[in-house]
């Protein structure tokens, strides 16, 4: 059995060597990261325009939202869609009206015209749209890296060189506060 006397001895022994001081806690530094310029915060947020043109021919809508704006690629995503929806539906319906059946009289040579027409606006629209979509994505990226140029006060102070309606050279200098 276990006596009072040996749990209050252990107990002392504890604390006498648990705590044998003043025990001083360091309070801890914190090491913040050193600032970059705002040249290199915009390298690493800079857009390239032809890897945005290049993800928005290959997928609706993803080179747009690599540049910084999604929604603005969902209408050219849209008419992509709506051309190969014409494409497939155009050339299915009218290879179908031309075949010929046992019941029926042989199809006339203009069988499928207008269907053959549905079919190759909406072989031109697919890439005519990606096209849109790839300039559309490519000037997006512009765009936003001039927002960050802007935002980061990379373009501050800009030098421009203009010429008079009466033919003299002009120096002027903007400043942005």
């Amino acid at each position: 059995m276990i006596r009072c006397s040996h749990v209050t001895i252990v107990l002392v022994f504890g604390i006498l060597l648990g705590h044998a001081g003043e025990v001083h806690a360091q309070r801890p530094t914190i090491v913040r990261p050193p600032q970059k310029s705002p040249e290199e915060r915009y390298e690493e947020l800079k857009k390239s325009p032809l890897l945005a043109a290049t993800l928005e021919w290959i997928v609706p809508t993803v080179g747009h939202d690599y540049a910084g704006d999604r929604e603005a690629g969902m209408l050219a995503a849209r008419v992509t869609i709506a051309g190969a929806v014409l494409f497939i539906g155009g050339a299915l319906i009218g290879f179908s009206k031309c075949q010929e059946l046992p019941d029926e009289p042989p199809p006339g040579p203009n069988c499928g015209r207008a269907w053959g027409v549905v079919a190759i606006t909406g072989f031109l629209t697919v890439p005519a749209s990606r096209i849109w979509a790839s300039v559309s994505a490519w000037r997006l990226a512009n765009r936003t890296n001039a927002y960050y140029r802007r935002s980061l006060r990379l373009d501050d102070a800009d030098l421009a060189l203009s010429v008079t309606p009466a033919g003299q050279l002009g120096l002027g200098v903007s400043l942005r506060f």
